[in-house]
């Protein structure tokens, strides 16, 4: 996949990105407006959150899994035993799936009980995920799709899943809200991850075709190999998980509102990840895998450099923006409604540090999924174990003075933690990865950055607009934007003219109007 293919690939997953999380947010306006902030939101939070959970986890190990591992196996024994290999390991992924299901629509009440939300609440979550139960399976599946079309360079499809789920969510709600109650919602979770299988499957079947056509295996020579392999991998993931969880069941101990505050928050502190992280990083860990596979590491090494430098341009400026804007960005994405001014107050705290992490997280992933491409799941395991443990021990220092801000600052704080130890493995791993290089390169555009940020704080402090109103918030965040935008641009061209060179080189590859 050469260098315009991978910006190519990057804007269809960036477009379908961005349609997923504006789906997104009209979902949580909807639920809000339909809802409120009630026993019956709480439990569908929680029970969301499982379903959700298990389609991470599986998303996560299959695509670090099965690209590198596809590649490898190609270029060891062929094609044909490379398909092989991935439907053996399809096979084992349903069975395991069925299986959850069954247990989810069984006895939802065990899994409840964990998140303590009391008998009303928890009888309420029960019944919603025995409802949601179908939806564990089919997004399973899904994740499935996903990681094997990746494999085969196939990004559409997979990308817009989240525009499905999301679809399908606000489909319930609306058709069913007046006859259901909360009831519908979960009915529009299962359409939603059904929509989701249903868009992929003509792409699936289509490559499939290229494998010698659908077949059930369960066997495969190196089956064994790569469970092994999955074990780390799949206990990293799960462990990422165990933070989310235990931010829910901390916040929950604070005022009510709280947890619902901080969940918003989230969803906006992640929003750069869905819209500019992963639509670069899905076609290029491919390329990564593809390199590391053919023992050319000098290349993949270069990849690595060039693509640190474009989401450090990207990263920086924004977590800047999102530090000193906290209140204003708030304020125009929930500001309305049944969320006042001190809703936003809030949501904005946690935000403000969510924003800060925002470097942390795009460098981070890009060195996670680097050393996903050498099979080094170990050391991924490890830093995951090693930033659980941190920031449990931070949400206990940070949540009595901080309230819910300070579980996003214990977040926060981990995130560089874990940046920091990743790379520190993957220089291990990969002697040809210069610390030197690319800390300069890192500290020339956070130089640039900060300039941009201090001339931005001109006309944030100096415009007398009013904040607390959406159109003043607005344009608040759009001079800010414009003057602090400006000023970084002008000072990366000087102090980072490499970097500044590779970011206009890709922009001008995501035109699809060029043909291959």
């Amino acid at each position: 996949m050469s260098i315009r293919q991978v910006a190519r690939a990057a804007a269809v997953v960036a477009l379908f990105g961005i349609l997923s999380r504006v789906l997104g947010f009209v979902r949580e306006i909807v639920l809000a407006g339909v809802y409120g902030a009630t026993a019956d939101t709480d439990a569908l939070v929680n029970a969301l959150f499982v379903v959700n959970t298990v389609a991470a986890v599986l998303l996560y190990v299959l695509t670090t899994l099965m690209i590198p591992v596809f590649q490898q196996e190609r270029e060891r024994s062929g094609a044909q035993s490379a398909w092989g290999l991935l439907w053996a390991i399809a096979g084992w992924i349903g069975i395991v799936l069925i299986v959850l299901t069954g247990i989810v629509a069984i006895a939802p009440e065990a899994i409840i009980w964990l998140f303590q939300m009391g008998p009303e609440r928890a009888e309420i979550a029960s019944g919603l995920l025995r409802v949601m139960a179908p939806a564990l399976m089919l997004q399973g599946f899904s994740a499935l799709f996903t990681a094997i079309l990746q494999v085969h360079g196939r990004f559409a499809g997979p990308a817009a899943v989240g525009v499905a789920f999301n679809a399908g969510i606000l489909v319930g709600v609306i058709a069913g809200a007046g006859s259901l109650g909360i009831t519908a919602a979960a009915w529009g979770v299962a359409l939603g991850a059904l929509l989701q299988v249903l868009l992929q499957i003509p792409q699936f079947v289509r490559e499939s075709r290229a494998g010698g056509g659908l077949r059930l295996a369960f066997s495969h020579p190196r089956l064994g190999q790569v469970a092994v392999l999955a074990i780390p991998v799949a206990a990293a993931s799960i462990l990422q998980q165990v933070n989310s969880f235990t931010d829910k069941l901390f916040a929950s101990s604070l005022e009510a509102g709280r947890n619902a505050a901080l969940s918003f928050a989230n969803a906006l502190g992640s929003a750069p990840r869905t819209v500019l992280l992963f639509p670069l990083l899905t076609p290029l860990f491919p390329l990564i895998a593809r390199f590391f596979a053919e023992n050319r590491k000098s290349d993949g090494v270069d990849a690595f450099r060039r693509a640190a430098g474009i989401l450090a341009m990207v990263s920086i400026p924004l977590s800047i923006l999102m530090f000193i804007g906290a209140t204003e960005i708030a304020q125009v994405a929930f500001g309305r409604g049944k969320c006042d001014a001190s809703c936003v107050a809030e949501i904005s705290g946690p935000l403000a540090f969510y924003g800060i992490a925002v470097w942390g997280n795009f460098i981070g992933y890009l060195l996670n999924r680097t050393l996903s491409a050498g099979n080094h799941a170990r050391e991924i395991m490890v830093a995951t174990i090693v930033t659980v443990i941190l920031t449990i021990g931070l949400d206990l220092l940070l949540l009595g003075p901080l309230q819910q801000a300070g579980l996003a600052l214990a977040s926060a704080i981990a995130v560089y933690a874990n940046t920091g130890i990743t790379l520190w493995f993957l220089r291990r791993r990969t002697p040809q990865l210069s610390l030197r290089w690319l800390g300069a390169q890192q500290a020339r555009i956070l130089a640039a950055g900060m300039v941009g940020g201090a001339v931005a704080l001109i006309p944030a402090f100096l415009m007398p607009a009013d904040t607390a109103t959406f159109w003043g918030a607005f344009t608040w965040l759009a001079v800010v934007s414009l003057v602090g935008g400006a000023a970084f641009t002008a000072m990366v061209r000087t102090v980072a003219p490499r970097e500044f060179a590779d970011a206009r080189a890709s922009l001008r590859n995501l035109s699809f109007s060029r043909r291959r």
